[in-house]
C-alpha cells in the first residue's frame, strides 16, 4: 500500500507530530505526537486522523487539549 506521512510543525518550525500509516497489529492511520507518545488510537482514514489532530491537540505544543466540563455544559443552555 502506498501511503504518505503528514508532518505538522509549530510556528517555530519545530516538528510536533506526524500522521502516518502503521501496519503493525491492526493496520490504520495514527497520530505520533512528540508531546503525547502514549496516544495510541488508530483511524481508518488519514483524513479522520488529521481531523482529530486539529480538533484535540494543541498545534504549538503537540499536547492533548484538556476538555473542560464547564465549556461543554455552557452549550446546553
Amino acid at each position: 500500500m502506498l501511503s504518505s506521512t503528514l508532518i505538522y510543525f509549530n510556528k517555530n518550525q519545530e516538528e510536533v507530530a506526524r500522521v502516518t500509516f502503521d501496519d503493525n497489529e491492526v493496520p490504520g492511520w495514527c497520530i505520533k505526537s512528540k508531546a503525547e507518545p502514549s496516544f495510541k488510537r488508530k483511524f481508518a482514514a488519514q483524513r479522520e486522523a488529521c481531523a482529530v489532530w486539529l480538533r484535540e491537540f494543541d498545534q504549538e505544543t503537540g499536547k492533548l487539549r484538556s476538555k473542560s466540563p464547564k465549556k461543554e455544559m455552557s452549550h446546553a443552555y
